[in-house]
């Protein structure tokens, strides 16, 4: 049997890495892995091959690089990021990827954006947007993944939780959609396994939501103490990150994502991580700093 050849972007990083994880499962089927990287020599690089994926060196601003990387490929698995060079360069990185797959003759691509890029007044929601709108006008078959707000993303102020508070600048009483990042993982390679099915398709992804003093409550229930909810004011967190990050909690707060995770789990097939799932497997019953 002929398997399918598959380039997976960012392979190394939060997403590619999950997409890499559900296709090894062989849960959707076999394929011949390919592991796009910037650094081959990685140590990160180096696990990916010791787990049998392909090491391919290319960097998303040099074409040339990415043409030599999409050669071959049957599906093409895109990832792209606005925190390293801005919006406006990450629409370039996704366009010129799409270019090198319109010429290498790529089946099917599946593009990771993000939900409510087609309506959020957000730069770096419109970037993923852009990219989806040359995606469609590309010619090439493609499915695209919407994911919301990562549940990792609590990651980032695990000091602050284990110590007692959760402090977001999400209004009172404003639920916010979260996914795990091994949901969007079991979504690609959902797409993967019977592109025929979901060519065509954008599938916002939310497995879980809940307002500030519920995720709070979750953290509470893992680590077996009290976690403050603490909701910190748009213009205050404003001038801490920046107008980008300010503009998406206000529009958390103002509109916000728009999925029935019920639905979406009917549609897929797929068992949704909840958020205390998501939070027992890695946070239960670790102590407070002393």
């Amino acid at each position: 049997m002929v398997l399918k050849n598959v380039l997976v972007t960012g392979a190394t990083g939060q997403q590619g890495g999950a997409v890499v994880e559900a296709l090894r499962s062989g849960a959707y089927g076999e394929y011949e892995l390919y592991g796009m990287t910037r650094d081959g020599s990685s140590d990160a690089a180096a696990a990916l091959a010791e787990r049998g994926v392909h090491v391919v060196e290319a960097d998303m601003n040099d074409r040339a690089s990415l043409d030599a990387a999409v050669e071959g490929m049957d599906y093409v698995y895109l990832v792209t990021t606005f925190f390293e060079e801005g919006p406006a360069v990450e629409a370039e990185q996704g366009m010129r990827l799409v270019d090198a797959c319109v010429d290498a003759g790529v089946d099917h691509l599946v593009y990771s954006s993000v939900a409510g890029a087609d309506r959020a007044p957000l730069d770096h929601f419109a970037s993923k947007h852009r990219v989806e709108e040359y995606v469609v006008d590309s010619g090439l078959e493609w499915t695209f993944v919407r994911p919301v707000y990562f549940m990792g993303n609590f990651a980032w102020q695990v000091d602050g939780i284990e110590a007692g508070t959760l402090a977001m600048p999400l209004a009172e009483g404003v639920s916010l959609a979260v996914v795990d990042v091994a949901d969007v993982g079991r979504m690609v390679a959902t797409a993967l396994s019977d592109p025929r099915t979901w060519a065509g398709e954008a599938v916002e992804l939310a497995g879980d939501e809940a307002t500030l003093e519920g995720f709070a409550a979750v953290f509470a229930d893992a680590l077996g103490h009290d976690v403050l909810a603490v909701h910190l004011d748009v213009d205050d967190y404003r001038a801490e990150a920046g107008d980008e990050l300010a503009d998406m909690y206000q529009w958390f707060n103002d509109e916000g994502y728009d999925t029935d995770v019920a639905t979406l789990a009917e549609r897929t097939g797929i068992d949704f991580t909840t958020f205390a799932e998501y939070v027992d497997a890695r946070w239960a019953s670790r102590p407070a700093p002393a």
